[in-house]
């Protein structure tokens, strides 16, 4: 399996694809790169494609340090530079927001375009914090097993959690979730004890796509549409009947809306070179 050793921890990375342009893409809490499979899929013969599990999740090193956000936002910096030199296409979900936003704000030479699914640039709602600590030490002392629908929760709607034939998608990512380390516990912290950045979004230059599922539990469609009005070359997308893995939920759906913005994006950069 490919490993990169990026600032002292071995992250796991697939490269994948053919084109001129690359795609990054940063996965989330609990769903590592491969939650982006359906849209690797389908970018794969227009684009250069970068997938890795961020440190600390996934099949890269379970570090014990450098899984704040800034630092794990210096690891995406450091992937970006080792595969491209140019811009590249960010496409990030949920805790992959947090980071990307970073990359985009504070390294803008880096980043062509971006997509954001299910994004907040605030901290964690304070009403949320107890009953995420208490979460989040229940998987550090016992793993995910025993709260694996709550968990599911987190991350799917209530449509996608109940309709029939979603049946053999709902068990492949419950058995993901099921296989959990214990070691999450880190980077789930790190994800909830997250400072804002709402004012660094002014300086993020690059067109952004910002998508939101309308049965979004974790991060509302309100806190998305908050984003979207402080990045100035915004558009925003609603999923209906969709919560917060819009990527799993919907593949069809969001993979025709991605390939149409990224195309746009490398034609208008076209007529202005």
């Amino acid at each position: 399996m490919p490993y990169l050793q990026v600032r002292g921890a071995s992250i796991y990375y697939e490269e994948k694809g053919v084109g001129s342009e690359t795609v990054v893409f940063i996965h989330g809490l609990m769903l590592a790169s491969e939650s982006f499979d359906a849209q690797i899929g389908a970018l794969r013969s227009h684009y250069k494609i970068i997938a890795f599990d961020l440190r600390g999740q996934g099949q890269s090193q379970k570090t014990k340090d450098k899984l704040d956000l800034d630092s794990l936002a210096e690891d995406a910096v450091f992937i970006i530079e080792n595969f491209s030199s140019s811009p590249v296409h960010v496409v990030a979900f949920s805790m992959g927001t947090f980071i990307a936003m970073r990359v985009a704000a504070r390294r803008p030479e880096l980043v062509r375009s971006i997509c954001l699914i299910g994004p907040s640039a605030d901290a964690e709602e304070a009403e949320n914090l107890p009953k995420y600590r208490k979460l989040i030490n229940f998987v550090r002392i016992f793993g995910p097993r025993l709260v694996a629908n709550r968990l599911m929760m987190i991350l799917f709607g209530d449509t996608f959690l109940t309709a029939a034939d979603r049946k053999p998608q709902r068990q492949r990512w419950r058995k993901v979730v099921e296989r959990l380390p214990r070691a999450l516990h880190r980077a789930a912290a790190a994800s909830a004890h997250r400072n804002a950045i709402t004012s660094e979004l002014q300086n993020i230059t690059a067109p952004a796509l910002i998508v939101s599922g309308e049965e979004d539990r974790p991060i509302s469609p309100e806190r998305a549409r908050v984003v979207h009005a402080a990045i100035k070359n915004a558009r925003f997308i609603a999923f209906e009947k969709t919560g917060h893995a819009v990527m799993i939920e919907r593949p069809n759906e969001f993979n025709v809306a991605l390939l149409d913005f990224l195309m746009a994006v490398d034609t208008q950069g076209e007529r202005h070179s």
